[in-house]
């Protein structure tokens, strides 16, 4: 339901005409120019990172270790703008190891990492969310499944993989889940469940939790 005066709404109109009257179509630069294949590539072997709540970072130390974590001395590594990070790999093959192997933590705050993203300038990056490995506890034995943890996990956000694992001398089954997680949004420490009429209880346990606003 529309909840506005009528006196503010002539105001945005007037508001809209008058912005509509700064640019027109004949002020737009089409550019279809054919960009090189070589930096191309170089864009696809590149990540985009911001870290989380933005502490004071040294850069210099900021280089040192991640380049000593990621076992990797030739990646380049820039701040073209405050607060935001550009890192070059010599190739796609291992920024997406650097990609999947995180999340990735500085100083214990988390390191959001994101691909390159063709026509989008850095400061449109969208980082308020980052995937994290999530442990799920409290599932009966007959659904420890990948389908199941799966299931328990779209709870937290968008679920990109399941791992299951067997603990040693036992046959149960133990699974974590890799979600792609808003940060805006408060950490869920677990679920209630209902299966057939018998409420049950799920924990979700965060590997390598940096500091964040639970």
């Amino acid at each position: 339901m529309n909840t506005s005066h009528p006196s503010e709404d002539a105001r945005l109109a007037a508001l809209c005409n008058r912005l509509g009257r700064l640019w027109s179509e004949e002020d737009v630069d089409v550019w279809d120019d054919e960009i090189p294949p070589e930096k191309l590539q170089e864009c696809k072997a590149t990540l985009v990172g911001k870290i989380l709540s933005d502490p004071s970072v040294n850069f210099q130390a900021l280089q040192s270790t991640l380049t000593r974590v990621w076992r990797n001395d030739h990646v380049q590594i820039s701040q073209p703008e405050e607060g935001l990070y550009v890192f070059k790999f010599n190739s796609e093959t291992e920024r997406q190891r650097i990609l999947h192997s995180g999340h990735w933590l500085f100083g214990h705050h988390l390191l959001i990492l994101k691909p390159w993203l063709p026509n989008t300038p850095l400061h449109c990056y969208d980082f308020t969310t980052c995937e994290f490995w999530v442990q799920i506890f409290g599932l009966p034995l007959e659904r420890c499944t990948a389908s199941m943890f799966a299931k328990a996990a779209r709870h937290l956000g968008q679920v990109q993989e399941v791992s299951l694992a067997t603990k040693e001398n036992s046959a149960v089954k133990t699974g974590r889940v890799r979600v792609n997680i808003n940060l805006n949004e408060p950490l869920k420490s677990g679920k209630l469940l209902r299966l057939e009429g018998q409420n049950i209880w799920i924990d979700f346990k965060y590997e390598r939790l940096s500091y964040y606003c639970y």
